[in-house]
């Protein structure tokens, strides 16, 4: 560390502090005739210390500083990412990577920390918190590891990144297109084994996630072969233990696929899960990839959604489109001129710009209002404000003052009556700006806003898109039209219409739903992957139903075996959340207790863990592609018995070293704690030596 003063002001003016200083002293001191008995040299002391001291403290007034430069040498950081998942230990060299391959990962450590500060990770299908090696990960995503290494580490001195693992990837994009942020080059470790195994394996099963009720359904099984040729081996598909059809399949070459398809019939509602087995054969690798379940979801029937609009938008299609991929809606589409039906039918009724001014849609909004059927009403240039006051109880809409305010969406983040992705919250800010009357906008007490309107660079309270926090009247009012232009922008940015219609799916799903009055509510998936956690959320409402979460809520979860396992809910601000954490492949049962003012409620249901299997699919490891990406990346690929070369061929490149940095911080001298007690015992000082010889 080095220091140099800062005076910002001319020099002589350290001359007029000394001045000043000397006149103070001198006035003081020159007839110091209670002192001349002790002697000269006293009244100089004493003169000496008063003239510093007053000298010091007009230096002070001016505000001088003290630069201070602080230097720093930050070592080159190497960071070493290693694979924890499942398909490094499926090969003969299973006990190497068990036993030994620990140790050689440490002496590399304690090699490379002589010269550089290693960080050490480990990754399945996604970077984990802590450094693991037990290869119990269920997939494995190389890109977003190395993507979470790029956000870690983007402004530090990261000489190399070293990443060992077999090649194999069966989540996200290939190592190939990932972009290196960091600049550093990359070293690869190629583990695994290259050699084709001899297997029987289910490649995939293609079916739908629903059904309905009385309905056929197709599946479709995908089988591989490999080098067995001449076998046989028996396909069988079983529900819930009972069979329900068996095929021979014959291996007629070294490399053998065949795509199997099946109709079954849908005649039990609920979660439904269904077994594919192949007979083993002889000879083949592992067995564990010769069964694979999964589920299905039987619905009594389709909700329907039923569009009413004032006349043809852009808007109209963007909705039809992204409901009709949900499976779980039938979508109608009809003018409201032309509508002359019952709307009693309808699980969602979405209004677009009506009630209007040439259409106030009388008869459909007093049956809607008859029948408590959830609406969606969206506003726009032909919508008839006072109709639409008068029609829903979210929003009120003032005089329009003439024209139309582009209005982005501004995400509240105390929105809680139903979650959204964190991808889509995180491009809320930048979606594009739909039409929105010029009007005064106010949200009424039983609103809940999720978008509130930001007009060019102002935030404004005015809402976007708000919905009823009453569970007796579902209803949704989106004050803008141009919701067609979020479904391009989701395409343009993913290259599908997954973010649009994820979005539109939550809002419907919401209004669809018939919330029972129950004083204990749970809300889950009915469905999780093995390697997904399983989460609940709870409300606990008391007897004149207001929301409180004052009670102690408990969960039970029950597996197939009858196996039970108890937890305690979390309070949130006004509800409750359990992480009950993974669970293996089944099916599971759980019931809720609470108790409200001495009495005692419950809810139940199921869900099922599918069973996740990427790691048995590719059980070959692929060293081209880390050779591929190391060289791209200016790194070397290994394999094991060559990771003792590595700290040297890092050490012999020019661009990994160390890198200095200086911090400059600037410091008022009267902040300094020693300049105080300089003062201090400069006048300290004086005073006990004038107190010594009496003149004080």
């Amino acid at each position: 560390m080095s220091f140099e003063f800062v005076f910002q002001y001319p020099v002589w003016f350290i001359l007029l502090c000394f001045g000043l200083g000397f006149i103070y002293a001198f006035l003081l001191y020159r007839k110091g005739k209670a002192l001349a008995e002790s002697g000269k040299w006293l009244v100089r002391i004493l003169f000496g210390l008063r003239f510093f001291s007053v000298s010091f403290l007009a230096f002070l007034l001016f505000s001088p500083l003290l630069r201070f430069v602080t230097r720093t040498v930050e070592k080159p950081v190497i960071v070493i990412l290693q694979d924890n998942s499942a398909s490094l230990v499926n090969g003969k060299d299973s006990e190497f990577y068990k036993k030994n391959w620990p140790t050689e990962l440490q002496k590399l450590e304690e090699s490379l920390s002589e010269n550089y500060e290693v960080k050490k990770y480990s990754f399945s299908d996604r970077l984990l918190d802590s450094f693991q090696l037990n290869y119990l990960g269920k997939e494995t995503d190389i890109a977003a590891a190395y993507k979470e290494i790029n956000n870690l580490y983007l402004n530090r001195n990261v000489g190399a990144v070293i990443v060992a693992t077999d090649g194999i990837y069966n989540k996200g994009i290939s190592p190939l297109y990932i972009r290196n942020e960091l600049k550093a080059p990359v070293y690869t470790i190629a583990l695994g084994d290259t050699a084709l195994k001899r297997d029987l394996l289910i490649q995939q099963v293609n079916h739908n996630q629903l059904a309905y009720l009385n309905n056929t359904f197709p599946v479709e099984v995908n089988i591989d072969a490999r080098k067995l040729p001449g076998k046989t081996s028996v396909l069988r598909v079983e529900k819930n233990g009972k069979l329900l059809e068996t095929r021979n399949i014959s291996i007629t070459g070294n490399s053998f696929l065949k795509k199997e398809e099946f109709r079954f019939k849908a005649d039990e509602s609920g979660i439904q899960r269904y077994r594919i087995t192949l007979s083993a054969v002889d000879g083949e690798f592992t067995q564990a990839n010769n069964v694979r379940d999964f589920f299905i979801e039987v619905l009594d029937s389709r909700q329907k959604v039923l569009i009413l609009a004032d006349a043809p938008h852009p808007d109209i299609a963007a909705i039809r489109f992204s409901l009709q991929q949900n499976e779980n809606y039938e979508v109608e589409v009809m003018l409201g001129s032309a509508f002359a039906a019952s709307t009693k039918p309808y699980s969602l009724v979405i209004l677009h710009q009506l009630p209007s001014r040439n259409n106030p849609a009388t008869r459909i909004l007093n049956e809607i209002q008859a029948n408590n059927t959830p609406t969606w009403f969206i506003a726009g240039q032909n919508t008839g404000i006072i109709a639409l006051n008068q029609a829903q109880s979210i929003l009120q809409f003032g005089n329009s003052r003439g024209g139309f305010n582009d209005a982005q969406p501004r995400l509240n983040k105390d929105f809680s009556l139903f979650t959204l992705s964190e991808e889509l919250m995180a491009t809320t800010s930048g979606m594009e700006p739909l039409q929105v009357m010029n009007s005064a906008i106010k949200s009424q007490p039983q609103a809940t806003v999720l978008f509130n309107q930001r007009i060019g660079s102002v935030d404004t309270q005015f809402p976007l898109l708000a919905f009823s926090s009453s569970i007796d009247k579902k209803q949704a009012v989106l004050a803008g039209e141009g919701i067609w232009r979020w479904r391009l922008q989701s395409f343009a940015e993913k290259q599908d219409h997954s973010l649009f219609d994820d979005f539109l799916s939550r809002i419907v799903q919401y209004l669809c739903v018939r919330t029972e009055r129950r004083n204990l509510r749970i809300v889950t998936s009915n469905s999780f992957a093995e390697n997904e956690s399983v989460t609940f959320e709870a409300e606990v409402y008391n007897a004149a139903y207001e929301l409180v979460n004052t009670p102690d809520v408990s969960l039970t979860i029950t597996n197939e075996s009858g196996k039970k396992f108890p937890y305690t809910f979390t309070r949130t601000t006004s509800a409750y959340r359990l992480d009950a954490g993974l669970f293996e492949a089944g099916e599971y049962k759980y019931e809720a207790l609470t108790n409200i003012a001495g009495k005692q409620y419950q809810a139940a249901g199921r869900f099922v863990v599918r069973p996740v299997v990427a790691e048995l699919i590719n059980t070959t490891a692929d060293h081209n592609i880390l050779k591929t990406w190391a060289e791209r990346n200016q790194g070397v690929s290994l394999l094991p018995a060559q990771l003792a070369t590595l700290p040297e061929l890092i050490g012999k490149r020019e661009d990994v070293k160390p890198v200095s940095h200086s911090e400059t911080k600037l410091e008022e001298l009267i902040r300094i704690e020693w300049i105080f007690f300089l003062l201090l015992a400069l006048l300290s000082a004086e005073w006990f030596l004038r107190r010594r010889n009496g003149t004080y």
